[in-house]
Order: C-alpha cells, then structure tokens, then sequence
C-alpha cells in the first residue's frame, strides 16, 4: 500500500523549519489514510513527535539535512511509498517519487551569494526533481517562476501555494503597540549575505547620529555555512547602538518586533520573506528590499528600497524613522495585508497536492 513519507530533518532550520511546524499539524490529521511517517534526527525526536502526535510513526536518520552525507541519503522507502521533502535536497540514491517544496534557488540564481561549492549538489538534486517531483509546491509566485526558468520544471507540476503568519503575529497586533524607550528598528534573518546585513549596517552607521532608534539584528550566525563575517564585525564595533541577538524562544521574538518602531528587510533575494508578513500582520512598519518575493508578499504596504544601494537604504531609513504619519498608515495596510496570507491556506493546497500525488498509480 502506498504510504506518505515526509523528511522533516529541516525542523528548527530557520523559515523552512516554522514551514514544517506550521503544517505538520494542519496536513497530517487529512492524510491518516496513506499512514504517515516522518523521518528526523534523534535531536530533533522529541519536538518532531510533539508536532505529528499520533498522526504519523517516526523513524530516524544520523544524516544531517544539507551535509555532504546528504548527498548520498537513501531513507528506506517500501514500493510506492511517496516522499515529501521540505527542500530541494531529494535523495539521490532512490527512484521513489516526490513531492518537493521549493522555498528558492538562490544556489543557482545567485551563486556568489549562495557560497562557494552549493551550486553543483542543488544542480544534481534539481535533476532528480525533474526525474521524479508529481508535484513541486512553490512558496510564491517569484519562486514558481524561478522553478521553470533556472530550474527547468515545466509549469503542469508548479503549484503555488504561499505561507502565512501565525496567529501569535496577529494577536500582538491586535492591541495597541507599545514601542520601546528608545526605539528601535528590527531586522530579523540568517546572517548571510544575501541577507544583506552588512549593508543595512552601513548604511545605519551612517545616520545613526541622525535618527533614535537603536537597530536591534535577530540574526542566528553560531554554526551555519557562509556566515556574513563582515556583517557581525561592523555589529560588534556599534554596540553602543546595535543589539546582536540569537536563539530566542518564539514569545520573546513576537514580543520583540512586535515592540519596533519598525522592521527592515534588505534582502537581496527572498524566495518568500516571511520575517516581512509577520511584521506586517503585528502592525509594524516594514521596510524591503525591491527585491525577489519581498514586493509580492508586501504589496503596497511597505516602503521599498534598492537593496544594492546603502544610499538608498539610509535614506529610507531616516524617512521611516522620522515619519509618524507614514508609520502609522503602514502599521494598518501592513495589518490588511497580512490577512491575505494564510497557513490555512497553505495546508488546504498542500493537502490536495499531496492527496493526488499519492493517488498516481
């Protein structure tokens, strides 16, 4: 019998680790019938299983997701059995058929950003998407468009099916938002260069004397690849107005950008941007770089910028800062727009993705 086999190694790993944590719970309760089963690390046993409760069986692997070893990761899949990755990261060594979610390609949109040698394994795994994805789940429209045109994947299996905000996002919205004293501004991020950290931290050096937010960076650097080393030694020489923040629980990052004057999001590439919509829909101001999926997931409620120009990201900085009136017109669209994105929404697709995917002969 066919059976539902999801690799949820990436659980904790950033936005594709709150992609997991959001629709585990929503998706497998409707899909009981084709009898879960959702591998994870031993590490990550104990949050994987309060996720699926009793709605999948686990099973473990000592191969971490996106390593070298992954290259030749070969889960134990019986006959027809379909897997659901998260990632590009397919097996190489099986034939069994896919269902992938694409978040992005920056490896082969943007090598240079990327970092060196992640080319060629997104390249390989790519192929087998191509050999053996029934359906490839795009988090936006920028990302399906992507798909076809570096990936090479033809429209019939492109389906997009974009993320949302979670609830706790909303309800900090839904009173009044007490900024903090002083203010601040709020980036939230991995620390890698496309996330453009660096940039936005020269730009703030130079209108800091000008402006009273303090800029506050959420951004995880302890063991990641191709870490923005730049970026953390400009922070570490303005600790006087930046605050370098890392793992916090969830209640205190909520807490934190809810509290911000504003929030910044730079990027150079964003495959969907979801630090963006959870800013938006608890009423704070967004800043974005006119870049990748930022515009189509903020519309007309943010205020934009060329991320590959620190004028331009200095004098939005010193506009948002500085206007009251526009702050508050932005906190509201911000607000409505973020109701137009839904992990509801997203499950809802994904269910019937995955559904006709297992129903293939």
């Amino acid at each position: 019998m066919t059976r539902l086999v999801i690799d949820a190694r990436l659980l904790g790993h950033s936005g594709i680790g709150t992609y997991l944590a959001e629709l585990l719970p929503r998706v497998l309760p409707a899909l009981a019938q084709w009898r879960p089963r959702a591998i994870t690390t031993r590490d990550g046993r104990d949050e994987v299983a309060a996720l699926v409760g009793p709605h999948a069986e686990l099973v473990f692997s000592s191969v971490p997701p996106l390593s070298a070893r992954d290259l030749v990761f070969a889960p134990r899949l019986g006959p027809g059995d379909v897997l659901w990755t998260p990632h590009f990261n397919v097996p190489l060594r099986s034939d069994a058929p896919l269902v992938v979610t694409l978040h992005d390609l920056l490896p082969l949109t943007a090598p240079d950003l990327a970092g060196r040698g992640r080319s060629w394994p997104v390249r390989a795994w790519m192929r087998a998407i191509r050999a053996r994805a029934r359906s490839v789940l795009c988090v936006s429209e920028f990302t399906r468009n992507e798909a076809m045109r570096v990936g090479g994947l033809d429209a019939g299996r492109l389906q997009t099916t974009r993320l949302g905000a979670d609830a706790a996002w909303f309800a900090a919205g839904s009173s009044a938002r007490v900024p903090t004293k002083p203010p601040t501004i709020v980036f939230v991020g991995l620390m890698k260069p496309h996330k453009n950290a660096l940039r936005l931290l020269q730009a703030f050096a130079r209108v800091r004397d000008r402006i009273a937010p303090r800029l506050v960076i959420v951004g995880r650097h302890s063991g990641i690849r191709n870490v923005d080393r730049a970026a953390l030694e400009l922070a570490a020489t303005m600790r006087d107005r930046v605050d370098l923040v890392e793992d916090l629980a969830f209640s205190d990052l909520v807490a934190l950008v809810a509290s911000a004057q504003f929030a910044v999001q730079p990027s150079l590439h964003e495959g969907f941007g979801l630090p963006a919509l959870e800013a938006m829909a608890a009423g704070v101001p967004v800043l974005a770089g006119r870049a990748g999926a930022l515009p189509e997931v903020c519309g007309e409620a943010a205020v934009y910028c060329d991320p590959t120009s620190e004028d331009e990201i200095a004098r939005s900085l010193m506009l948002l800062a500085g206007d009251d009136a526009l702050r508050r017109r932005l906190s509201a669209a911000g607000r409505e727009r973020a109701q137009l994105f839904s992990w509801d929404t997203c499950a809802a697709a994904t269910i019937d993705a995955l559904t006709a995917a297992l129903r293939i002969p």
